[in-house]
């Protein structure tokens, strides 16, 4: 069992695209000492009751590593329906609760209006044809360069750059499944379970969102063209016809392949509405499943806005 966890994570947690080591501009900026309040205000905001790390010191002690924990409804015999979770050191957590706290402005400012949220007047759209799609162990497989190249490129100061890459280099987690530690050398992703690893992967979509030439393509609200909507790796492509969508779609997987990411066919699906002719919806040889309705962020969508099954 450990021989697979190892091969298995190993393979995960390993580099497989080339990524040059992105050069962090010289912007002269000092990062300030850290201040007591801050200190205090990200001890606050630590929640109580969650499992301690390697220190075994818990969050109300001040008021590596990876935990695997079986997805629900999945075989608990097959490893990859195990999503690993970051048992981390709570000063580490308070650490990297301190700098999300001096960055968040800067990475929020660059994040544009289709991150975290519907859009407004949906019913008024014709024709509208949707592609709701996970990318496969978003978080596990981003490479780290990229991750720091999309910091710098949205106005991070390199020395906070330079602090999150020293946290992820010469890394590695250890996985404890009976009598004997398992250790894993991490060389791409963000920690699952650590507070800023949102943030960074966000970032890093970001960063791949900004180099599509989508402007003319989507579906126009209010005078622009909306072409998609995410929520972290929850993402919604909005076309207005199946070519579009097929186009767009093949574009992404190409530019998230270029920082480690793939999409999850599996959970690949399309919606369209009544106005869009039926026909076959392939990405790269594999036909996409077409549903009625889905989920996304917790609410039940479908194309006649039917709010039955939310208030059933």
């Amino acid at each position: 069992m450990e021989k697979v966890i190892y091969d298995f994570y190993s393979d995960l947690f390993d580099s497989h695209v080339y990524m040059p080591t992105c050069h962090l501009r010289q912007d002269g900026y000092v990062v300030p000492s850290v201040l007591s309040s801050e200190i205090r205000h990200a001890i606050t905001s630590m929640r109580n009751g969650t499992a301690p790390g390697p220190d075994r010191i818990k969050a109300e002690h001040l008021k590596s590593q990876s935990l695997s924990k079986p997805l629900p409804g999945f075989s608990r015999d097959d490893i990859g329906h195990y999503r690993p979770i970051c048992l981390l050191p709570v000063i580490y957590k308070l650490f990297t609760r301190v700098i999300p706290n001096r960055i968040g402005k800067i990475l929020d400012e660059g994040q544009p209006c289709e991150q975290a949220g519907f859009w407004r007047g949906s019913s008024t759209i014709d024709h509208i044809h949707t592609v709701t799609r996970l990318i496969e162990k978003a978080f596990d497989t981003v490479e780290t360069e990229a991750v720091n190249e999309a910091l710098g490129n949205q106005g991070v100061p390199t020395q906070y750059v330079r602090m999150l890459r020293e946290l992820y280099n010469n890394f590695t987690t250890r996985i404890s499944p009976f009598y004997e530690e398992v250790i894993i050398n991490v060389k791409r992703g963000v920690r699952q379970g650590d507070t800023i690893s949102p943030e960074l992967f966000s970032a890093a979509l970001e960063n791949v969102m900004r180099h599509m030439e989508w402007e003319s393509m989507g579906v126009k609200v209010d005078g622009r063209y909306l072409h998609h909507l995410r929520f972290a790796d929850d993402i919604v492509l909005i076309t207005p016809n199946i070519e579009q969508a097929e186009q767009m779609l093949a574009e992404f997987d190409n530019a998230c392949g270029k920082i480690g990411l793939r999409l999850n066919l599996t959970k690949t699906m399309f919606m369209r509405n009544g106005l869009v002719p039926d026909a076959p919806f392939m990405l790269n040889g594999t036909n996409i499943s077409e549903c009625s309705s889905y989920v996304y962020l917790g609410r039940k969508v479908n194309m006649m806005n039917d709010l039955a099954p939310e208030l059933s």
